[in-house]
C-alpha cells in the first residue's frame, strides 16, 4: 500500500515530527503530485541580516523532496537523503514561505527528487535536487 491517498493520520504524524514542530513547518500535501508546506519566517529563524537562515531553507527543500517520495512508496518503506545541492536565488523575507517537492525518478534502491521554495510574491527563493537511499522502515 502507498500513500498516495494521503491518510490523515499519516499527515499528522508527519505534522508532529519534532524539527517540523520546532521551526513551524506544516505539510499540507503529499500525494503522488508531490508535496507541498508552508513555514512562517519570524524573528527566530531569521540571521544578521533579517532574513531565513539558509539552515532553514535547507532544511524545508530535504523535507520537500523527502516526503513526495515517501508520499510514493510503500508505507513500510522509509528514505534517507545520501545528497542534495541547494541554489539559494533570493532572500527568505519574513512572512510565509511555501515549499514543493516533486519526484524526478523513483528506482528500487535509490531516488531523485527535486524541490523549490517560493515567497509569498510568488519569486523562487530557493531550489534543490537530491538522491534519496530507500529502505525498509526500522532500517535507518
Amino acid at each position: 500500500m502507498t500513500t498516495d491517498a494521503l491518510d490523515p493520520a499519516i499527515l499528522e504524524r508527519w505534522n508532529n515530527c519534532g524539527y517540523y514542530t520546532l521551526v513551524g513547518m506544516r505539510v499540507e500535501r503529499a500525494d503522488s503530485d508531490g508535496s507541498l508546506f508552508r513555514i512562517e519566517i519570524t524573528p527566530e529563524h531569521t540571521q544578521l541580516y533579517g532574513t531565513a537562515h539558509g539552515g532553514i531553507i535547507a532544511g524545508m527543500l530535504d523535507a520537500a523532496m523527502a516526503l513526495a517520495l515517501l508520499a510514493r512508496m510503500p508505507a513500510d518503506e522509509g528514505c534517507a537523503t545520501i545528497e542534495m545541492k541547494a541554489n539559494f536565488t533570493a532572500p527568505g523575507n519574513p512572512g510565509e514561505l511555501t515549499g514543493t517537492g516533486s519526484v524526478i525518478d523513483m528506482g528500487r534502491r535509490i531516488a531523485v527528487a527535486r524541490a523549490e521554495i517560493h515567497g509569498p510574491d510568488g519569486r523562487i527563493v530557493a531550489s534543490s535536487q537530491g538522491t534519496f537511499m530507500r529502505f525498509a522502515a526500522g532500517g535507518a
